[in-house]
Parts: C-alpha cells; sequence; structure tokens
C-alpha cells in the first residue's frame, strides 16, 4: 500500500528508494545524521518533501535521520498507550536495526523482534483462514 504506509515499513522503503539506497544503507546513515524535520504523515507528500530536501542539498544523513525518526515518534506514540508492557515489534519496521533501537529509547523500554517478525501479519491472517475453513 503505497498511498497509506505512514508509520510502516512500506513508508521507510519507499523514502529509502528516494534517496536512492537501502534500507539497511539509510539505518546507517540515520545514525551520524541530525534529524530535518519531515513534517508530512502522508508518504505521498513526505516523499515531495524529501525530494525538495535532496535539491536544496540536505545531505542524505540528516534526511534519513529525520524520515526515522518521523516514522518512530508515530510508533512510539502508539505505544505510549500501553505503558509498562513489554513492546514486541512486527512487520516491515522490525528489519532496521536503528528503529528497533530509536523506538526503545523513545518508550524508554527495551523493544524485541525476531527475524520471523516481518510475517507475523500473515502468519495470523492464515491462522484465521484455516480456523474458518
Amino acid at each position: 500500500n503505497d498511498k497509506c504506509a505512514a508509520g510502516t515499513g512500506r513508508f521507510l522503503e519507499i523514502m529509502a528508494d528516494r534517496l536512492g539506497i537501502t534500507q539497511q544503507q539509510m539505518a546507517d546513515l540515520a545514525r551520524s545524521g541530525e534529524p530535518t524535520k519531515i513534517s508530512s504523515m502522508c508518504t505521498v507528500f513526505a516523499e515531495s518533501e524529501v525530494i525538495s530536501l535532496i535539491g536544496r542539498g540536505e545531505p542524505r544523513e540528516n534526511i534519513a535521520r529525520g524520515v526515522i525518526e518521523s516514522v518512530v515518534s508515530r510508533v512510539a506514540t502508539m505505544a505510549s498507550q500501553a505503558a509498562g508492557a513489554p513492546y514486541y515489534l512486527t512487520g516491515g519496521l522490525c528489519e532496521n536495526a536503528y528503529v528497533v533501537e530509536r523506538l526503545g529509547a523513545l518508550v524508554g523500554s527495551p523493544v524485541t523482534t525476531s527475524p520471523q517478525a516481518r510475517f507475523a501479519g500473515a502468519i495470523g491472517a492464515a491462522i484465521r483462514a484455516q480456523a474458518l475453513a
């Protein structure tokens, strides 16, 4: 879903593509950057912001950091509703170690994930479909 992917791994994929880098490179670059404000939550508008920032010569590491901080702050806001609970990250964001690290810092608790966590939604859907069959 490219239309509304705010706060998802797909959002990071789109922004990494716009920067001409991989998601791993984005995580590596973000660690050394100063966050540039990405104000739009909408993927399409955020993509336009990133293109404008590139055109203005903003360092890619700053853009990468801004993109990741934007996503992490949205996820942390949702996660704060379960304050004190253990956190387990699933979906596409779990493959970005820097996202996991920053999210843990923002929620003030370790965030756990696993190599299969990206597929949690699909696994859940398969289990549900099997139960309904």
